[in-house]
């Protein structure tokens, strides 16, 4: 058999050229590859699987599974939001599955150690991943390898992918035994992401639910599940994530949503969401629906559509602004390019101004302040988290305001970028204007980033959509 080592530049299939090793397990190895075949030698992931025995009965029994499960990859692929099978082939006495790559970043570089999502964002990550889970488990395949290093984020669209499907291991790991019947001889899952079924080798849909319910845990809690992992009722074996550690809860989070969760991780699979679209049905309930538009015949209905016509109109009087994009020091923001522009701080600026929008017409000296800027502090060690700065920023605003009077807007709906973040809101004078502020930020990877809109108090509530949608659009680039 060919070595790792050697397996780099070498070329399986007649097409497909190995470039670099991503992972190597007990079940075989992960190369990134190119298709010199095709126009512009587009990327492709290679899965090289090795029996664990070169047993003739093994080998044909081996085939026979892989053949199995690489058909059930081609029906899987053809879903949107997981990876198309581009080939599957047999070399040497190995086993290949050539996928489709998926350009982004796996849900480990947003699930960080001791950090906490907000509620909303947990929320949407979860119909997120349930809404393809369904598909798999609509198709009766159970996944098996759920956590976040197996699921993407699509960097063309942002869209949740699911990855690497644990069913097709089985082949690296049958055994024929005296009996002349195949055995496995690895549980196939990943600690802290599997239940106890599983452990025992007797996976089902209800698996898959408890990772995804792990997965929410972790995002809430900002805990890993595995090596740290939580405690567990010693009466119940239910794990306890909710309850008060070290004089302080663990996570806020509304008793709706931590119910949900709750039953996703039951000890016992039986009492469990029994598929994914059922979880994803209680999920969708957490959603504020719209409502919809009641039109009375009565002479009531003149008030109620007059406002409906008058809104039409100004929608064709005041069309959208085009969004244009700005990328600086590791960020992204929209911004309306045919009314605003960006204005960069000199080069050798030591402040943490990144980037500042203010309006075209904006040159005369009698204009007050009308600006959104961005900033991005590097944090010190003792200031880590995120209430820590917010106190800090307070602290800062009411030191150059002595009278003035900071308003704490935080709320576990407030997000910067997906991540949860503080809203602070007040006045200042600026000579004859009195200026209105608004301070939206949060801390990541040892930096706080936030952004400040700033207006003429009289005229703060006309730009403040504009100033929300920019902030909205804001996203923070994992390296």
């Amino acid at each position: 058999m060919t070595g790792v080592t050697g397996m780099i530049g070498k070329i399986i299939g007649g097409c497909y050229q190995i470039l670099q090793q991503l992972v190597k397990g007990g079940f075989g190895v992960t190369f990134t590859a190119i298709d010199i075949r095709r126009p512009g030698n587009p990327q492709c992931i290679v899965k090289q699987f090795k029996p664990m025995s070169s047993d003739p009965n093994t080998l044909t029994i081996a085939k026979r599974l892989f053949d199995t499960e690489a058909e059930k990859l081609e029906r899987l692929g053809h879903h949107d939001q997981i990876p198309r099978l581009l080939a599957f082939f047999a070399e040497n006495q190995e086993f290949y599955l050539v996928q489709e790559y998926i350009e982004g970043h796996d849900l480990t570089q947003e699930l960080i150690s001791g950090e906490q999502l907000s509620e909303a964002t947990v929320i949407k990550l979860l119909q997120d991943i349930l809404e393809v889970l369904a598909f798999v488990h609509q198709q009766n395949l159970i996944h098996r390898d759920i956590k976040p290093s197996n699921i993407r984020r699509r960097r063309s669209d942002g869209k949740i992918v699911l990855i690497d499907f644990g069913a097709v291991k089985e082949v690296s790991t049958q055994v024929i035994n005296p009996q002349g019947k195949t055995t496995l001889t690895i549980t196939i899952g990943t600690p802290g992401y599997m239940p106890g079924e599983q452990a025992k080798g007797q996976p089902t849909f209800h698996s898959d639910i408890y990772a995804v319910g792990i997965i929410a845990i972790q995002a809430l809690t900002g805990i890993n599940p595995y090596p740290v992992g939580l405690p567990t009722d010693s009466q119940t074996g239910e794990i306890v994530w909710r309850d008060a550690y070290g004089g302080k809860l663990r996570t806020h989070v509304s008793p709706k949503l931590a119910n949900i969760i709750d039953k996703m991780v039951l000890y016992d699979y039986r009492q469990r969401y029994g598929s994914a679209n059922e979880v994803l049905q209680a999920i969708k309930t957490l959603s504020p629906k719209p409502r919809s538009p009641k039109l009375w015949l009565s002479v009531g209905a003149v008030a109620i559509i007059t406002p409906i016509l008058l809104w039409i109109l100004y929608q064709f009087i005041n069309p959208k602004p085009t969004l244009s994009t700005s990328e600086e020091r590791g960020i992204t923001i929209k911004y309306p390019s045919d009314g605003w522009q960006p204005i960069k701080p000199p080069s050798n600026d030591i402040d943490s101004e990144v980037i500042k929008f203010i309006p075209k017409n904006q040159n005369q000296v009698d204009f007050c302040t009308l600006e959104i800027i961005v900033n991005i502090n590097d944090l010190p060690q003792q200031l880590l988290s995120l209430e820590e700065y917010k106190n800090s920023a307070i602290q800062k605003i009411k030191k150059n305001n002595p009278n003035q009077k900071v308003k704490d807007d935080s709320q576990p709906s407030i997000t910067l970028s997906n991540f949860n973040a503080y809203k602070l809101t007040y006045t200042r004078q600026d000579g004859q204007c009195k200026l209105k502020v608004m301070e939206i930020g949060t801390v990541r990877n040892g930096k706080a980033y936030f952004i400040s809109y700033t207006a003429e108090e009289k005229e703060y509530n006309k730009y403040l959509e504009l100033a929300e949608t920019m902030i909205n659009s804001f996203k923070i680039k994992v390296e």
